[in-house]
């Protein structure tokens, strides 16, 4: 079979509505059907004689390449979900499926790409995770998400013999906030309080809000009792600097309690309640401070 026939027999996809690309022995396309042309935005006349990984975002290339011949070798066909490229340069994905096409000596001489988008379906789940594991609000984990890490670092500092610290923040006078300005600025105000709290940890760290004005953080692999004390003060000084939102210049602070891995406790749950005992501590004694716990 040559590639004339290849061609001729490619036309019976054209009025798909799904994206059909045929490529020849080397990738490159040589039929294109007008589904491809509204999933990719190249007109047929553009893609034909282009490499097929003009529709793939690159670095996913070596990786697909990897998986399609491997599968086609295993079981005649590939089928999987991968990202493609748009000609405007946005990313997408799609559900593909491609398999080889043999002469008559059962050689591959080309390939057929049968491909539809699925990027709606993609970003609704990927909402969908993101209401269960973070708040919807500030875009922090919640407490479902936290909780996971936090047993995930439990098990990690339990085999490593590494030290962790938690850090229970309660917002100082954020219910004037509300009462004075809104609910709606109070919202901004946590939006605010959230971003200024992530400045301050590193990027193995965790903070997730809980509740309305709490928030904890986990600090990973601490390499002394000091380390999480010295955090706490700096997001303090933070957050007691004034916040502007919309006009308004509000003035908050923030109390905390620190609990540690294993000096404290190497139960999680005490380890959270001691955490917030400390924080109520530092409440009772004044505010806009800091306590480990006992």
């Amino acid at each position: 079979m040559d590639l004339k026939i290849l061609e001729q027999r490619a036309k019976a996809f054209d009025h798909l509505f799904d994206a059909v690309v045929v490529t020849d022995a080397e990738g490159i396309i040589i039929d294109w059907n007008i589904g491809s042309e509204l999933l990719y935005g190249y007109t047929k006349e553009e893609a034909i004689g282009q490499p097929a990984r003009i529709v793939h975002v690159p670095e996913d290339v070596d990786r697909i390449t990897t998986l399609v011949l491997s599968s086609v070798e295993k079981v005649g066909k590939w089928n999987g979900e991968v990202r493609y490229l748009h000609k405007d340069g946005h990313i997408g994905w799609l559900e593909s499926m491609c398999v080889p096409i043999l002469d008559d000596n059962n050689q591959m001489i080309g390939a057929l790409g049968i491909n539809r988008d699925i990027t709606a379906r993609i970003e609704e789940t990927k909402r969908l995770q993101d209401l269960a594991h973070y708040d919807a609000l500030t875009k922090l984990p919640n407490r479902t998400l936290f909780f996971d890490r936090l047993e995930k670092t439990l098990a990690i500092s339990k085999r490593k013999k590494h030290a962790f610290a938690l850090l229970f923040i309660d917002l100082d006078s954020f219910k004037n906030i509300n009462d004075k300005y809104g609910h709606a600025i109070g919202d901004q105000v946590l939006v605010e309080v959230s971003k200024k709290i992530q400045s301050c940890i590193r990027e193995a760290d965790t903070v997730a809000r809980i509740g309305g004005d709490e928030y904890v953080i986990l600090l990973t692999e601490i390499a002394s009792n000091d380390e999480p004390g010295i955090m706490a003060k700096r997001i303090i000084d933070i957050l007691t600097k004034p916040i502007h939102v919309k006009g308004h210049t509000c003035h908050i602070g923030a109390s905390i309690g620190i609990s540690l891995y294993p000096e404290h406790s190497s139960d999680l749950d005490e380890l959270l309640v001691l955490a917030d005992k400390a924080m109520y501590e530092v409440k009772h004694f004044g505010k806009k401070n800091c306590r480990y716990a006992k």
